[in-house]
């Protein structure tokens, strides 16, 4: 019905206006035609767009991004504001300027504190039922643990973190040993240039019958050895320890009532927009916000003590916007306080746009939001 009234209107104009060709009036129908076969083409491969929506495996797997497609979800390294467009665009339209809120998850692995980690005790390895001062189960580590910070330790608001420290029992694990030019030894967490130890190697150190070494401290000496008499030092070597006892960190994080561990893959949820070009349709899209968006959290604010005069933000969990105070209503003064604890908690990216989530008193609490940006080493708040 829509292209017969085309027809007509394009006909009656023509009857009106003598001078246009007759296959003017063609060209135009044929072009009316093919745009709404066009537009029908388009939409017939796509869904109507929802209010809500998660991705599903499969919706990741549409991603031009490798690590998207194979991990099923975000990171640093391959940000939403890239890659997740590219799907959206692949299976919903919609109106113009609609929005739709996409769960999706987000990788990022959490931050340790490592100096200040709290130490399970040997004592505590038994409250938790252990039979020895250690675990051999990570999972069972993490919840065991997240019970006995339950019973031990007070939080005061949601979203506080605490990094756990905890020996961990495994065997057979692949151990990396630097042997100095001096004939000394010390344990690495991993090295892209070790060298493998060989079967050769094993049975000169006199570890042939198992192929490995007993413990770690047999792997320190006997590389060493080997290592200063064959004139091969300073090396990284890559052996196999029959016995670990590994150190283990946690970040467990307070939900209001229990701790948990924190996972390094997150749910996050964000609105995104449909761009509709009316002319075009296959030129429409949806678009994202390209700040990395951080809500502060308990930990984040205690970098910022003993730093100077912060205006007690490490103290109370806040920024005091008060006018007097610090950094009050200098707004300048608050971006450069949010970097520092950005480039100590988060792996931050020069260029790139941070949209914070912070608390803040100015004679009563709430929570803002900055959008903020490095350049040159330098924290600003963000504008175009």
């Amino acid at each position: 019905m829509k292209k017969i009234l085309y027809l007509i209107t394009i006909i009656l104009g023509a009857l009106f206006i003598s001078c246009n060709p007759m296959s003017d009036i063609n060209d135009e129908v044929d072009a009316l035609f093919e745009k709404d076969d066009a537009t029908a083409l388009f939409l017939k491969d796509r869904q109507v767009a929802p209010a809500e929506y998660t991705l599903t495996d499969e919706d990741y797997e549409l991603s031009s991004n490798a690590d998207v497609s194979k991990y099923h979800n975000f990171s640093n390294n391959a940000l939403p504001k890239d890659f997740l467009p590219e799907i959206l665009n692949q299976k919903f339209s919609g109106e113009d300027a609609q929005s739709m809120l996409v769960t999706y998850d987000f990788y990022e692995r959490p931050y340790q504190d490592k100096e200040n980690a709290r130490v399970i005790e040997d004592g505590e390895y038994a409250e938790m039922g252990q039979s020895y001062p250690n675990f051999d189960n990570e999972d069972e580590a993490e919840v065991l643990i997240g019970k006995l910070l339950d019973r031990k330790v007070y939080a005061e608001d949601a979203g506080a973190e605490m990094t756990v420290k905890y020996t961990f029992f495994s065997r057979n694990e692949t151990r990396y040993i630097r042997v100095n030019a001096d004939g000394s030894s010390e344990v690495l967490s991993w090295s892209s240039e070790a060298v493998e130890v060989t079967d050769e190697i094993y049975e000169a150190t006199g570890n042939g019958k198992f192929k490995n070494f007993y413990k770690i401290d047999n792997a320190l000496n006997d590389l060493a050895q080997y290592a200063t008499e064959n004139g091969l030092a300073p090396i990284v070597y890559s052996a196999k320890v029959f016995l670990n006892y590994l150190d283990e960190y946690v970040v467990f994080i307070f939900d209001g009532t229990n701790w948990t561990a924190k996972q390094s893959v997150t749910a996050i949820s964000e609105e995104l927009n449909y761009s509709l070009d009316e002319d075009d349709i296959t030129k429409s899209f949806w678009w994202a916000d390209p700040a990395i968006k951080i809500t502060l959290t308990g930990a984040d604010y205690d970098v910022l003590e003993g730093s100077g005069d912060n205006g007690g933000t490490s103290q109370y969990g806040n920024f005091d916007l008060r006018s007097g105070k610090i950094p009050g209503t200098d707004t300048a003064k608050l971006a450069e306080l949010i970097g520092v604890i950005l480039d100590t908690n988060y792996e931050t990216v020069e260029g790139q746009q941070y949209l914070v989530s912070y608390a803040y008193y100015d004679g009563s609490s709430g929570v803002g939001t900055i959008r903020i940006i490095k350049q040159n080493e330098t924290w600003s708040e963000y504008s175009e």
